[in-house]
């Protein structure tokens, strides 16, 4: 029996909560239904969406500015618009311009506000009450790509040709003065690591720095470049004398040179000494020192790097007998 009675004061005082909750959950709807049928002032932020802007103008400001508009109505007409994006719509077709900018009037476009808001919103006030659209002729320019990318091959491996960016180069299109700087878009810094394959990657431009009313033809460029496993290689090659006076012989000790070369496996054997030419110029000669220094003016494209193994050579001056 004890237990009896206590489970039905139990199931009593379980039903004495539920009822408190109900009249708590009834209480605080009643006071929404009230607050959103009570009459307020809200003030709400439009953003500017220009409309019918002739397409050789461009607007030069960065960022638009934003529109206050007061008005007094109740919550039910507020929740009709919470989720909307709220954009003021500016039809430049009918606003008064000169050669610099266009001009906007809070007056002249009241009506269509109220209208977005409908009958049962007064609508107070609209800050700022006038706008100037400062504007530019819109002009095209081409600039060259130029690649940030940095890769890091595997041992033994590099890039037979450098980088190259498809396209290479970008149309800008904005107001003149602003695009007489603008000589070259780089691409974003970018590592490639362990690389060991032909390279073939989507890079973005780095155009974040520009402002906003600048339009660029392209904001990603394809990068391509052909990787091979490259060796050094090494090749004797003659010194040649020039500009050396007719009454004058010249003896250069040694008259080879050693040239180490570096080059992709598939071009190393097709490389042979007549690919490179070392030149000692007798304009250049230092007649108080003992020696001349030898410069490589030519190696073969196919090598990525070429370097001479001797940076100095002995002479001996004689004259000719007449």
């Amino acid at each position: 029996m004890r237990k009896f009675i206590e489970y039905l004061r139990q199931k009593i005082r379980a039903k004495r909560l539920n009822v408190f909750l109900l009249f708590l959950v009834l209480a605080f709807f009643i006071s929404m239904l009230s607050k959103l049928s009570s009459p307020r002032m809200h003030t709400l932020q439009f953003e500017l969406q220009p409309l019918k802007l002739p397409p050789q103008e461009l607007l030069v400001q960065d960022p638009l500015p934003k529109v206050d508009v007061t008005i007094t109505t109740n919550g039910f007409n507020l929740l009709k618009i919470a989720f909307q994006k709220l954009l003021l719509k500016i039809d430049f077709s009918t606003l008064q311009k000169d050669d610099k900018a266009y001009y906007w009037n809070e007056s002249e476009h009241r009506s269509k506000l109220a209208q977005f808001f409908g009958a049962n919103t007064t609508l107070e006030s609209i800050r700022p009450t006038s706008l100037t659209f400062n504007y530019a002729t819109q002009f095209v320019k081409k600039v060259p790509v130029f690649i940030k990318v940095e890769p890091n091959f595997v041992i033994g491996y590099d890039l037979e040709t450098p980088l190259k960016s498809h396209p290479d180069s970008i149309a800008i299109v904005g107001p003149k003065k602003y695009l007489e700087n603008i000589n070259k878009v780089s691409t974003k810094n970018l590592t490639l690591n362990d690389v060991q394959k032909d390279i073939e990657t989507t890079v973005d431009l780095d155009v974040s720095n520009y402002p906003a009313y600048l339009k660029f033809s392209k904001t990603k460029v394809l990068l391509t470049g052909k990787v091979d496993k490259f060796t050094e290689g090494k090749i004797a090659v003659p010194v040649q004398l020039v500009n050396l006076p007719k009454n004058l012989t010249l003896s250069i000790f040694p008259k080879e040179i050693p040239v180490v070369f570096y080059t992709s496996l598939s071009a190393y054997n097709s490389i042979d000494r007549n690919d490179f030419r070392i030149e000692c110029d007798y304009n250049s000669l230092d007649l108080s020192s003992n020696v001349m220094i030898p410069k490589l003016v030519l190696y073969p494209k196919s090598a990525k790097t070429a370097e001479l193994q001797i940076k100095s050579l002995e002479y001996v001056i004689t004259k000719k007998n007449d």
